[in-house]
């Protein structure tokens, strides 16, 4: 991170936390949500090394903020619209700032679209747009949505191995294994990787509870 985007980074920290909505946006209390936005951004930086062709800061910045409209989010309206929500939030922040109005529209424009996935493998869709998209689902897979699903499989009452196998088995990466929804060729490499990850490990998982020779 730049020292610039570290201080965003710790701004960002402080609007969810003065909003208070971690104390009720998830069900599961190790999901904190800067951080989330945080390893967006990490695979966004691993994308953007192999498109020369994309506006690094531009796509940076929108990745950092892209679910900042969780801080507009009530225990009645959890994450409802927060994407389009945010963009408002992510413009003002930008031109306070000091960044050009220009810059603030467009970062806003990608906030308030980062849920439109369909557009991913859209011809014409800007390739800022598609690179957010696709390190906001890169995260919380692979080895991350491995942990996810054992952790909250463990904060239930009832916890068994076999509920947590079935877990493992409901994520796309494990029932879809032909789905590559990436566009760009880093993103595709990288969820080929989680996807290999994910079914090699409930492979093993069924050998080690004795479903599997």
């Amino acid at each position: 991170m730049t020292p610039q985007h570290e201080q965003m980074y710790r701004d960002l920290i402080q609007m969810v936390a003065r909003s208070g909505v971690q104390d009720f946006l998830d069900p599961y209390p190790f999901r904190d949500r800067p951080q989330h936005m945080y390893r967006c951004y990490c695979w966004a930086e691993r994308i953007l090394r192999t498109r020369p062709d994309a506006d690094a800061e531009l796509t940076l910045v929108s990745t950092l903020f892209h679910d900042i409209g969780v801080i507009r989010s009530t225990p009645e309206r959890l994450k409802a619209d927060h994407d389009v929500l945010g963009g408002p939030i992510v413009r003002e922040y930008l031109v306070e700032h000091g960044y050009a109005p220009e810059f603030a529209d467009r970062a806003a424009f990608l906030v308030s679209h980062h849920q439109q996935r369909e557009l991913i493998q859209a011809e014409g869709t800007p390739i800022e747009h598609v690179i957010l998209m696709e390190a906001d689902m890169l995260d919380e897979r692979g080895a991350l949505g491995i942990v996810w699903d054992a952790m909250a499989e463990g904060a239930k009452n009832a916890q068994t191995y076999a509920a947590t196998l079935e877990r493992f088995k409901q994520r796309k990466l494990y029932r879809c294994p032909e789905r590559n929804p990436m566009h760009t060729q880093a993103a595709r490499t990288f969820w080929s990787e989680k996807q290999r990850l994910h079914v090699q490990f409930v492979a093993a998982l069924e050998r080690d509870l004795g479903l599997a020779d």
